[in-house]
């Protein structure tokens, strides 16, 4: 508390207890009735309650530093103690661990320039790319698991960069637990329950993400806790509440754009923002205390600040991808052919300008999972149990089908991809182009089966029929056959091209789609995924579609070969593709390919765990290899910090349903406006939602998950933790009680690290020297 605090305080309580020797003195008068002494007597009876704590003897030096103290020196002090237990041995181990196998390498092909493909946003793996620039890294490490960083590879500075973000988590912890109006030594619970918890600290040791992804996801809190406080005091159309509307819109941009799970602050800001309209709602019509002008200029101010810069800034990320990313590379597979067009040392075929009869062929969706049309010798285990057809990401001979006749064709005894012993015409076969509404079989190169539709349901999404590979073309019929249908042709913006026919089929720029000659279905893409007995791979159906503007259904040729056609004597130049477009493609296959990352049921992965195992610590992670000779990180929350922020989880349930009990009851008052109300809220309802928010999606998500998902809840969990002890023992408790139950939570915090620190700060030697520190049986140390 600060000198003016207590200042303050004890006017307050000298004001009350003047009043009631007011109220006594009337109670003896004969000029009130008995109601207005029943209502002295109850008013008494509260006031009594009223009491100030005992005050140590203040010194004069606090009293002139105290504000330079709290504001300045205790918030240095905890963050070099954060500091110095992140950056304490991270240069230990000189592999390569867990994920870094990953970001590392989608750093490295920042520093290459290589078009890669991922499931999350690129603003965090453009960070650690940036790592990789300033310690002079040249991207050439292939950041394999467990492989032994080379000495041109300065991993020690990568990972002091990525861990700066969980440093910097202890300094904002700090001013939040001060803006909510904790006291000090709540301030100091929470802020060492944030330097000493153990996941976040361990992941903050590695080129990782997830420190990156917790340090937004706490400034925008923090940000949004200066929205609150400036919005009790009327000021969120001035300078400082646009300045905060604007952080935090900025803060929220950058938290989706390292991953996805930023949505879910974003939407604890959104919920908080419209309960702010609402108010401002019922004081534009029933209060009218606030203007129509004021009123919109709020939606105006939060419809810039928290919806169009964060997309503006999310876009921004992608556009320095896009720009950064000017090589062909492993990622060539998941992107337009547009897109692969412009890439430096790309893998494109580019045969002759029009697609014959007998060509080798490749073909791309147009749709939202823009990936190959591929086939492999594995059956539907349902279904037509016939050969399967998927969407694929990545470049192989099962994507390559060849062009034929229709089977009338076939029955005169032409074949485009049969060499027949006797034919003159063989070179005007393969010479004939095709053209809009021809009807084609497709034959797929590797097993020489047929691209095949029939009415039988598809495997995921049972409105549309399935596509399969089948028979052979002796054996074909005519449900192999498929008519083009001419979309759109893209123009490109040499000269030396315009006298294309638009009539033909031409690979990169002419858009079509394939209509089944029988059931008049068009083939498509859902954007759904196939099991593992599909590889996770996307799904291909014969879909009954009436919109010509139905890009599902759209495709294009992406490789082109027929030596039986002249060669082009100049290199084709592609059109441009266009930005947006290449922004919702890519965003929808980060989201396709999250959706297919869900457990195999035939394999049993011991790094993943589920949601219910890390409130109580059920489950840890062994990061690396277990070997004698490495250093081994087993990653595990801290077990004061994690169980007592569970158990007051729970505490706050049933704390919130006392006092809704008491309000109904009539026993306690709320207003909306009122500061009891607005603290109650700030301080404990939002960061247990926060925490929901954070913690419930997991619950209801397929995907594989593992312990990690669970750092950001655990933050706002903490808070939650602060909450209780405020609340229920800080102001509640005597003052010695007070002392020395935040006396033992701290050496419970400190003790608990120092015996369990060396899960987080690396086990060098044999597995079994640390038996001692397994708690639970079902830990794998």
């Amino acid at each position: 508390m600060s000198d003016s605090q207590f200042s303050s305080g004890l006017e307050r309580i000298d004001g009350d207890l003047r009043n009631r020797n007011h109220i006594n003195s009337l109670r003896t008068s004969k000029t009130i009735n008995h109601e207005q002494v029943d209502e002295l007597d109850e008013i008494i009876t509260k006031t009594n309650s009223l009491r100030i704590r005992d005050q140590p003897h203040i010194s004069l030096w606090w009293k002139r530093n105290s504000s330079w103290v709290i504001k300045y020196a205790f918030p240095i002090l905890l963050t070099s103690l954060s500091a110095f237990v992140r950056l304490y041995r991270i240069h230990t181990s000189n592999k390569v661990v867990w994920d870094e196998a990953h970001f590392g390498k989608f750093g490295s092909y920042y520093l290459k320039n290589e078009f890669y493909f991922d499931v999350h946003p690129p603003l965090g793996k453009l960070l650690v790319g940036l790592s990789g620039y300033l310690a002079n890294y040249d991207g050439n490490f292939s950041f394999e698991s467990g492989e032994t960083f080379p000495e041109n590879c300065n991993y020690v500075l990568m990972r002091c960069f990525n861990c700066i973000f969980g440093i910097l988590c202890t300094p904002l912890a700090y001013k939040t637990s001060l803006l909510l109006g904790f006291s000090q030594p709540t301030t100091w619970f929470i802020c060492l329950l944030v330097i000493f918890e153990m996941i976040s600290l361990t992941l903050s040791k590695f080129i990782l993400l997830d420190s990156m992804l917790l340090f937004f996801t706490v400034l925008s809190y923090y940000c949004l806790i200066n929205i609150h406080v400036l919005r009790n005091s009327n000021l969120l159309l001035s300078y400082h509440g646009i300045k905060w509307s604007l952080l935090t819109g900025i803060s929220i941009g950058c938290v989706c754009s390292v991953k996805w799970v930023g949505l879910f602050v974003t939407a604890l800001v959104g919920l908080y923002t419209i309960y702010d309209l609402s108010i401002k709602s019922y004081q534009v019509v029933s209060t009218k205390t606030l203007s129509a002008g004021k009123y919109l200029a709020h939606w105006a101010v939060r419809i810039i600040t928290l919806i169009l810069v964060p997309f503006m800034i999310y876009s921004i990320c992608f556009k320095i991808h896009f720009t950064i990313l000017s090589r062909s590379g492993p990622g060539d597979g998941s992107i337009s052919t547009l897109l692969q067009a412009t890439l430096d040392g790309n893998t494109l075929k580019n045969g002759p300008r029009s697609v014959a009869y007998g060509s080798l062929i490749t073909m791309r969706s147009q749709g939202l999972s823009p990936n190959l049309i591929h086939s492999h010798p594995h059956t539907y285990p349902e279904g037509s149990q016939q050969q399967q057809v998927t969407t694929y990401g990545f470049k192989d001979e099962n994507n390559e089908f060849l062009v034929e006749f229709n089977i009338e064709e076939s029955l005169n005894g032409n074949f485009a991809t049969l060499e027949p012993l006797e034919n003159d015409n063989i070179t005007k076969t393969y010479q004939r182009v095709i053209n809009d509404q021809d009807t084609i079989r497709l034959v797929h190169k590797s097993s020489g089966c047929l691209l095949h539709s029939h009415p039988i349901l598809a495997a995921i999404l049972k409105s549309h029929y399935e596509v399969s590979c089948y028979a052979d073309l002796e054996g074909s019929d005519i449900k192999d056959e498929w008519i083009i249908e001419v979309q759109t042709q893209e123009v490109s913006p040499s000269n030396d091209f315009d006298d294309e026919d638009p009539t033909h089929i031409h690979p990169i720029s002419t858009n079509f789609r394939l209509r089944h000659k029988v059931l008049g279905c068009y083939l498509a893409t859902t954007g759904a995924s196939y099991p593992a007995w599909g590889f996770q791979q996307g799904e291909v159906v014969c879909k009954q579609s009436f919109l010509l503007k139905d890009k599902s259904t759209w495709w294009n040729i992406e490789d082109h070969e027929n030596d039986k056609l002249p060669q082009p004597s100049i290199k084709y130049v592609p059109p441009r593709p266009k930005f947006w477009k290449e922004f919702v493609l890519l965003n929808y296959g980060m989201m396709a390919s999250n959706n297919a990352l869900i457990p195999d049921p035939d394999k049993f992965d011991k790094l993943s765990s589920d949601w219910w195992e890390w409130p109580i610590l059920h489950t840890g992670l062994r990061m690396c290899s277990w070997s004698i000779d490495d250093v081994k990180y087993f990653l595990i929350g801290h077990p004061f910090i994690t169980w007592f922020s569970t158990f007051t989880l729970i505490a706050f349930i049933l704390y919130f349903t006392i006092v809704v009990y008491m309000m109904r009851r009539q026993k306690v008052s709320f207003d909306i406006l009122d500061s009891y109300w607005n603290d109650f809220l700030i301080q404990g309802i939002i960061p247990f939602l926060a925490w929901m928010f954070h913690y419930i999606p997991f619950i209801l998500m397929g995907r594989v998950k593992y312990l990690h998902h669970y750092v950001p809840a655990l933050y706002f969990a903490i808070f939650v933790s602060g909450f209780f002890m405020e609340s229920v023992i800080y102001k509640r408790a005597p003052l010695y009680i007070s002392y020395l139950c935040y006396t033992l939570a701290y050496i419970l915090i400190l003790a608990g690290f120092t015996y369990y620190k060396d899960l987080a700060l690396g086990m060098e030697g044999s597995s079994s020297n640390y038996q001692h520190l397994k708690l639970l049986s079902s830990w794998i140390v």
